[in-house]
C-alpha cells in the first residue's frame, strides 16, 4: 500500500476498571487483546503497527507482538485524544498518510471490516473513515495523520470526534454487517460477557 495507511492500537490506559491492563487481557482467538488488535490491522495491509503505550509500559512492551512498534504516551492520563495523536504522529513520521486506529477494548472487530476501511482509506485518505453497524458508529477509525498535531491541541472535554466536527473534516460512514464495532470490554463483568456470549462473532 504505498504512500498508504499505518495501523495504531491505543494502549495506553490504566484499566482501572479492569483491575489489569486490556493489552495483556487473554483473546478468546489465543495470545492476548493486543496481539488480536495487532494481527487485524497486519491483516487489512496496513503497515507500520504500532502500539500507543504509557500506563503499564514495561509489561506491556515485555509482550509485543512481533513486527509490531511502540511509541510512548508521556501523558496518558490526559485520554484517549493524547494517545491518538501521538500514534498519528508517530504513522506519519513513517510517512504515512492516514492511520487505521484501533481501540485495545473493541475485541470483537472482525477482519473483513478493518480490511474494508483500510481500503477505503487508501481510496481517500483526507477523509475520516468510520465503520456503522445498524446506525451506530463504531470502531476502528481511519484518520488522516495530518490530524495529529490538531488533536494534540484538543481543549479539555474535546474528544476526538470533536475535534474532527470542528476543523470540518469530511466523515465517511461505511455500513458494516459487524456488531463487534460496538462492542467495548471496559469491566471484569463485561469481559466474562463477552466471553459467554459474544463466542460466534468472527
Amino acid at each position: 500500500m504505498p504512500n498508504g495507511g499505518a495501523g495504531v492500537v491505543l494502549a495506553a490506559g490504566m484499566s482501572s476498571r479492569m483491575g489489569t491492563p486490556k493489552a495483556l487481557l487473554e483473546h478468546r482467538a489465543g495470545g492476548t487483546f493486543l496481539d488480536a488488535a495487532c494481527a487485524a490491522l497486519r491483516q487489512a495491509g496496513v503497515h507500520p503497527v504500532i502500539a500507543v503505550v504509557g500506563f503499564h509500559r514495561e509489561r506491556i512492551e515485555e509482550r509485543l507482538p512481533a513486527g509490531t512498534m511502540a511509541v510512548v504516551n508521556p501523558h496518558p492520563e490526559l485520554g484517549q485524544v493524547r494517545s491518538m495523536a501521538v500514534g498519528l504522529r508517530a504513522a506519519r513520521a513513517e510517512g504515512r498518510e492516514f492511520a487505521l486506529v484501533s481501540l485495545i477494548d473493541h475485541p470483537a472487530v472482525a477482519t473483513p471490516t478493518v480490511r474494508a476501511l483500510a481500503e477505503a482509506a487508501a481510496r481517500e485518505p483526507a477523509c475520516i473513515h468510520v465503520p456503522v453497524w445498524r446506525g451506530e458508529g463504531g470502531h476502528p477509525v481511519a484518520v488522516p495523520t495530518s490530524l495529529a498535531e490538531a488533536l494534540f491541541e484538543a481543549q479539555p472535554g474535546e474528544g476526538a470526534r470533536d475535534v474532527f466536527a470542528r476543523l470540518g473534516f469530511l466523515v465517511r460512514e461505511h455500513p458494516v454487517e459487524d456488531p463487534g464495532i460496538l462492542i467495548d470490554v471496559d469491566t471484569p463483568e463485561q469481559l466474562e460477557q463477552w466471553r459467554k456470549q459474544i463466542a460466534e462473532v468472527p
